[in-house]
């Protein structure tokens, strides 16, 4: 039988075809959707996409926000290592740096100059756990097996490999590092002027406030830091719960007096001026309406009452309310566990056990844990930024975000902020905001010129919509009718480059969100008011101020934009429209990868190869190991 005849065959044949027409029908859907997008520069994305041609910064800007002329940077990236030995599962995580000086004229003319020898004197953090398999469930929480009301039942199991393929333990320790190190970069005394960071910091704050949320995670189960005493006194379930909303900045009136933020609101007002009556709270949170006011009166409540495990946090004498003691330290308290943690499981010295960094109390620390401890990193580090005015900056280099086209411009027509769209053409363009603004600026190149970059607008946008019954001027939260928090980070789409010979080969469009700041960003041309029909009351809707510089100039859009275009090149293909800080930091977090991965599989190595253990590993591997072993001999042979 021939072997297009044998079913093998045939079915190898259905399959080649299958996936070339779909591949083929992918393709040709793309190109009908860009067609769609003709005219769309004009039309729209004009008001959007602005040019930043200048080459020289702004000096009374850079005088104003940084107060001297020479500005140091760094850029965080990270790596990750997940290996699998006999019956251990390894897990390392990193996060490295690069760094350097930007000298600035006094014409506004500048040089950047890079710190060398980056893998003998830059600064990194880094972690290895090793863990019998069988105890990843203990530490990764994604993975433990749950019954039907989402508790841990042991008498359910995964096998190993399962385990192995879907641990993301390494990501978490990854993600921690990162943050952590740049909490440590601006906690100095000599703090760093500009920090690059390789994420969007808005999306994983958003991220890891849901994954620490008390209605999504058992606290007293599933939490390593609950319960343990830090600085001589128990973190409770109280402390977590109100640690993740009591940030903001009093100067944005941050935490806002809105939405789930009414209560958090109150305990900061409370820790500034302990003891204020409802009346006095009213008037300071501009809290004007029948609604809103019966809000205040439920959130004072619900504070002084034990709330998902947690005890009150709220206390009543009288007709005044006050915070209790423990919160009025609760930043202190939770900044000195996050570095106490912090500096255990990142210590350089070898005589810290595995125990001594991953454990608390016998406890492993779990992935629940270190999104927290993440998102206290990120906290904490957004306070120093505020605090000494250091520039806080995430770059994302892909992105599949589609908030400018879903979110952002719908939201602006339905309160007639801004009157233009796609039309009807909307559902036939393309779906991720980065590939619509890639091939306008193909298009439209003769138009738009690099650098350019879009408005900036809050981040909240995000998790905006119109009004879910259509209200005019009303807007909704996207998910559950929840609005994120704003004036926090301003959100912009970016393209750098073009090749010198020919201009139709353009960089990629890269995505970036930055800190807001007080004394930058709050004039009233810069911000948008729009109001939330948050409880099923039209009539008394919740104000949300929104970072937005639709028709304004934004000079620290114009700092950054200035200088990032500055830190690229076209001689480096990497490097094309991208930072050459991240571009370095990776390069050193790949070099540290390579040599664990190498130190890994030498131990593996060296296991295998000695006598004494030879009938003991036997049994201790897998069969899936020693089938993968014997099959790779066999081909070798």
């Amino acid at each position: 039988m021939s072997e297009d005849g044998s079913p093998i065959g045939k079915r190898l044949k259905r399959t080649g075809k299958m996936l070339l027409d779909g591949a083929e029908n992918q393709v040709n859907d793309y190109r009908r959707r860009f067609d769609s997008l003709s005219g769309a520069f004009d039309d729209l994305l004009c008001d959007f996409m602005k040019p930043y041609p200048q080459e020289k910064l702004d000096t009374d800007f850079v005088d104003e926000f940084f107060g001297n002329n020479r500005l140091t940077f760094r850029g965080i990236d990270g790596t990750v290592c997940k290996h699998s030995v006999f019956d251990l599962l390894i897990f390392f995580a990193g996060a490295y740096s690069s760094g350097g000086c930007i000298d600035v004229e006094s014409d506004g003319a500048f040089e950047i100059v890079y710190d060398e020898n980056h893998l003998e004197s830059g600064i990194g953090i880094s972690s290895v756990l090793p863990v019998y398999i069988s105890e990843v469930p203990d530490i990764d929480k994604k993975v433990a097996p749950r019954d039907e009301e989402g508790d841990v039942d042991p008498a359910i199991s995964y096998s190993d490999a399962w385990i192995i393929d879907n641990s993301a333990v390494a990501d978490y320790m990854m993600g921690f590092a990162e943050f952590y190190l740049g909490y440590k970069v601006v906690s100095t005394e000599n703090p760093v002027d500009i920090l690059f960071l390789d994420r969007i910091l808005s999306s994983e704050v958003s991220s890891f406030y849901a994954e620490t949320s008390p209605s999504r995670v058992r606290l007293n189960k599933e939490s390593a830091i609950i319960g343990n005493s830090f600085d001589g006194e128990v973190y409770t379930p109280a402390d977590w719960i109100y640690a993740r909303k009591l940030f903001g900045n009093p100067e944005l009136g941050t935490p806002p007096p809105r939405g789930e933020y009414v209560l958090p609101r109150v305990m900061n007002e409370l820790i500034q001026d302990n003891g204020l009556t409802e009346n006095q709270l009213a008037k300071r949170l501009n809290i004007d309406s029948a609604a809103r006011r019966k809000r205040l009166q439920n959130e004072l409540k619900k504070g002084t009452k034990a709330w998902a495990g947690a005890k009150p946090v709220l206390e009543l004498s009288g007709k005044k309310f006050s915070v209790r003691s423990g919160v009025l330290s609760l930043h202190e308290r939770t900044e000195s566990m996050l570095k106490e943690i912090g500096e255990k499981i990142f210590s350089e010295r070898i005589d810290v056990s595995v125990q001594d960094r991953f454990k608390i109390n016998s406890h492993w620390l779990t992935t629940v844990d270190f999104s927290f401890l993440s998102l206290m990193s990120i906290y904490f580090t957004i306070r120093n930024c505020h605090k000494n005015n250091i520039l806080l900056l995430g770059i994302a280099k892909d992105t599949s975000a589609r908030d400018l086209k879903r979110q952002v411009i719908p939201t602006l027509n339905h309160t007639k902020i801004y009157e233009g769209g796609f039309g009807q053409a909307a559902s036939q363009i393309p779906d991720t905001d980065r590939m619509i603004l890639q091939w306008t600026s193909l298009k439209a190149r003769d138009e738009i010129s690099v650098p350019w970059a879009t408005i900036e607008y809050d981040t909240a946008f995000k998790t905006i919509i119109p009004h879910f019954d259509g209200k005019q001027g009303l807007v909704s939260g996207a998910r559950r009718n929840q609005i994120s928090l704003e004036k926090t980070f301003a959100k912009s789409y970016f393209q750098l480059s073009e090749a010198k010979s020919d201009p139709k080969l353009r960089s990629n469009v890269l995505l970036y969100d930055r800190l807001v700041y007080p004394s930058f960003d709050t004039d009233e041309n810069q911000v948008t008011r729009l109001q939330h029909d948050y409880t099923g009351n039209p009539a008394e809707p919740e104000p949300i101020d929104l970072i937005l510089y639709l028709e304004t100039q934004n000079r620290v859009q114009q700092f950054i934009v200035t200088l990032i275009r500055a830190m690229t090149s076209s001689s480096i293909p990497e490097l094309f429209g991208h930072l050459k800080p991240l571009y370095i930091a990776d390069k050193v977090a790949k070099y540290y990868y390579q040599q664990f991965d190498s130190i890994v599989q030498s131990t593996a190595n060296w296991l295998v190869n000695r006598p004494s253990l030879r009938e003991f590993l036997f049994y201790l591997s897998s069969f899936r190991e020693r089938r993968t072993e014997y099959e790779e001999t066999r081909r070798i042979s």
